[in-house]
C-alpha cells in the first residue's frame, strides 16, 4: 500500500498544474464512484466514451496497473478525472479480464483527501452491500462486499486507511461478469 499512497502523491503533484475544470460538479467522491462505477455496474466502454467526452488526461500504465483489481488484464485503461489547486485527486481505472470461463469488467477510483469512514457508510447505507471479509494490511485495510442486483453478482473492494483522519486515500472498485447489451 505504500506503493498506492507513493502512486497516488506522484500523480497529485505531476497534475497540480491542471486547471478545476477538470473535476466535475463537485459531488462527494463516493458519488463519482456511484455514478461512474457502481450504479450500473463497471462498464469499460461507457467509462472510456466518458473519458474522451470529457478530455481527462490519460494515467501511466503503469500507474493504471497498480490501482486495477484484475491480475490478468486483456484490457485496461485510466483517467485522472479530478486535480488541480483546489480539487483533490481523483482517478478513473476501468479494466477487462478472464476469469476461469467468464469475462470480467471492474471499475475502480481511487481518491486523495476523502472521509474514508463517510465513504464506507455511504456504501453501505445506499447500497445492498452485504459485508464478504477483511484483510488488514500494513496500514492500510481492504473491506469486501458483495452486492447482488437482478440476479447478478458484483464484488465491491475497498481500500481504507486503518485509522481514518477526514482526509484519506481511498481506493473503491467493483467487478463483475461483463454484460452485453442485446
Amino acid at each position: 500500500m505504500l506503493r498506492l499512497q507513493t502512486i497516488l502523491a506522484s500523480a497529485a503533484i505531476a497534475f497540480v498544474p491542471l486547471t478545476t475544470a477538470l473535476a466535475d460538479d463537485g459531488l462527494p467522491s463516493f458519488d463519482h464512484f456511484a455514478d461512474r462505477c457502481l450504479d450500473r455496474g463497471p462498464q469499460y466502454d461507457r467509462a472510456a466514451a466518458l473519458a474522451h467526452r470529457n478530455k481527462w488526461p490519460s494515467l501511466a500504465s503503469d500507474m493504471v496497473l497498480s490501482i486495477l483489481p484484475l491480475s490478468e488484464p486483456v484490457a485496461f485503461d485510466g483517467w485522472i478525472t479530478g486535480a488541480g489547486s483546489t480539487a483533490p485527486l481523483e482517478a478513473l481505472v476501468v479494466g477487462r479480464a478472464m476469469v476461469g470461463e467468464k469475462a470480467v469488467e471492474s471499475c475502480t477510483m481511487a481518491f486523495a483527501g476523502t472521509d474514508a469512514a463517510g465513504f464506507e457508510r455511504s456504501l453501505v447505507s445506499t447500497t445492498a452491500a452485504r459485508p464478504s471479509g477483511e484483510q488488514n494490511g500494513e496500514g492500510r485495510i481492504r473491506k469486501f462486499f458483495t452486492i447482488e442486483r437482478d440476479g447478478l453478482k458484483e464484488a465491491v473492494t475497498l481500500d481504507l486507511p486503518i485509522y481514518p483522519n477526514g482526509s484519506d486515500e481511498v481506493v473503491a472498485s467493483v467487478v463483475a461478469e461483463q454484460q452485453t447489451e442485446h
